[in-house]
């Protein structure tokens, strides 16, 4: 099965389509349709159990824009760019590591030293001086010049801002985990390939908070998960997360415990394991964030596409924000409790001067480390605290820390993408996608045999009663019984159910699973019970 194929398909039956097509299209962006959608949550809802019930994740859902004070200390600003040249004749422009065979694991030093010598793929001219191209897309908050913001390029930030606010609905307890899905964005230089290269997609990520001396343990039960990794520095090889951990193979615990996590999470889905293998970044494609990476890639007829990071993070993210923002983004270190002076509020004062002002005040200053000259932002106006609006008082306090974080971040678009392909069978003229249930759009197709005899409306009244008992049903009366097959198996429904004459006598049905094509007679009730996940 091929990219040109799949498209086909996704096009043809509702999965997905370019998106602004009457308009000429805009490059990096997919419509979903009928079908799409719900394959796309049927993996959502398996990721969710992995993740938010079975791992106890705590969910949030942040905002699409932010203010630009936050990607500035994030280091997207700064770092969040791709390297970018333009031919000088024709106008094209080309994302510089997809010219030069390996470019994509080069430092920008010798990218720059291999581009020289290339010409431009459309019209053979000189191409110009490699330059950063910064992926984020600019937008203004609020009428008239406005405010500066940007589009989330990634969906974890969100989390860290929310660290302090999650870390109280945890009972300030560590460690503890915060999961978020949703829309990212990033400006691509030469969006590609359909969904594979967006400029708008749907992530799905975990970070996971610890303190620096109390990593937790890779759990038992992951220990024997087997994995296929590619080491930076080694052979591809087979083995389990317990002895890659223990061989050093995987130096962190926490980095094991998602690794085995996202393996159990992809095979769960109906990704092949002979397709799947995670493999470690260089240290000349690392993040500006990490200390450590591990792709999880499926092998496609386009190559290897990566369809989930696992990254140690370290505190770079939490203190960048603490250091940047007026918020504590640090934690107490057990043990390490004082006598000390601090500034505490007066509230008196506070309440006197500001009035209705005064519980915003205390609001913002709760989480942050109180000091004379520190201004606070309510409704717009900075309000500035001198000490008289505060006093030294003698406190029991530790020593605080940044935790640190590991990341598994998961791309669901290209998630969906490699299912397709991967799932691809063709047996002669016989062509379906093999989806486990758990992601196949239907639970169920309900046919008539024909449109006569009543037989629609006892298939109507099953479809009603599938629907009822939590069956996710779709009726299709529109041709042969063999079509109507096809039709299904191509989008990967997992049960077929007929409905003729016999079923009218004997309240039975002819119930077929879709990869063996084993037909059996059933009672409606019992087939509805096999049916339902």
């Amino acid at each position: 099965m091929d990219f040109q194929k799949i498209i086909a398909v996704a096009t043809k039956r509702g999965i997905f389509q370019p998106a602004f097509d009457a308009y000429g299209g805009l490059a990096g962006f997919l419509d979903y349709g009928p079908v799409g959608v719900r394959m796309r949550r049927r993996i959502l809802e398996v990721w969710r159990k992995h993740y938010v019930i079975n791992a106890g994740c705590l969910e949030l859902d942040g905002a699409l824009v932010g203010p630009e004070a936050l990607f500035q200390a994030s280091g997207h600003l700064g770092e969040f760019d791709d390297a970018l040249v333009d031919c000088e004749e024709c106008g094209k422009q080309f994302r510089a590591d997809h010219l030069v065979d390996g470019g994509e694991e080069m430092s920008r030093a010798d990218l720059a030293k291999a581009i020289a010598n290339i010409s431009c793929p459309n019209c053979s001219s000189t191409l110009s001086e490699m330059r950063a191209f910064n992926l984020m897309f600019a937008t203004s908050v609020g009428a008239g010049k406005g405010t500066p913001g940007y589009l989330r390029p990634e969906t974890a930030q969100s989390i860290f801002l929310a660290f302090p606010w999650l870390l109280r609905q945890n009972r300030g307890k560590l460690p503890f985990a915060g999961a978020q899905i949703g829309r990212s964005f990033r400006n691509e230089i030469s969006p590609r390939q359909g969904p594979i290269r967006m400029r708008e997609f749907t992530q799905m990520e975990v970070e996971h908070f610890f303190l620096p001396s109390d990593e937790p343990e890779l759990p038992s039960e992951l220990e024997n998960t087997k994995i296929t990794l590619l080491p930076a520095h080694g052979k591809e090889n087979q083995t389990t997360v317990g002895e890659a951990f223990d061989s050093k193979i995987i130096n962190s615990s926490l980095v094991a415990t998602h690794l085995a996590r996202a393996q159990n999470f992809l095979i769960s889905i109906g990704v092949p394991n002979e397709k799947l293998r995670f493999r470690q970044h260089g240290s000349n494609e690392m993040a500006h964030y990490s200390s450590d990476c591990w792709d999880g890639e499926i092998n496609t007829s386009l190559g290897w596409i990566e369809i989930v990071g696992v990254a140690h993070r370290g505190c770079y993210d939490l203190s960048a924000h603490g250091n940047a923002s007026s918020k504590e983004f640090r934690v107490p270190i057990p043990g390490t409790e004082q006598e000390t002076e601090v500034w505490k509020p007066d509230i008196g004062k506070l309440g006197k001067e500001f009035r209705g002002n005064a519980k915003l005040i205390l609001e913002a200053i709760k989480d942050i480390e109180l000091k004379p000259g520190i201004t606070v932002n309510i409704d717009g106006e900075s309000i500035g605290l001198d000490e008289s609006y505060m006093a030294l008082k003698m406190e029991r306090k530790s020593q605080m820390v940044y935790p640190n974080v590991v990341e598994p971040s998961f791309g669901l678009d290209r998630i969906l993408y490699c299912l397709l392909e991967s799932s691809w069978n063709v047996e002669g003229e016989r062509e379906w996608i093999s989806l486990p249930q758990d992601t196949s759009p239907y639970d169920l197709l309900v046919a008539p045999l024909m449109t006569k005899d009543k037989l629609d409306e006892k298939a109507h009244e099953i479809m009603k009663s599938a629907i009822d008992v939590g069956v996710d049903a779709y009726y299709d009366e529109a041709g042969s019984i063999g079509r109507r097959y096809a039709r299904a198996d191509e989008i990967g429904i997992f049960y077929s159910m007929t409905i003729d004459h016999q079923t009218l006598e004997d309240g039975t049905v002819t119930l077929r699973e879709r990869d063996s094509k084993n037909q059996s007679r059933v009672p409606i009730k019992d087939a509805l019970d096999r049916v339902r996940r």
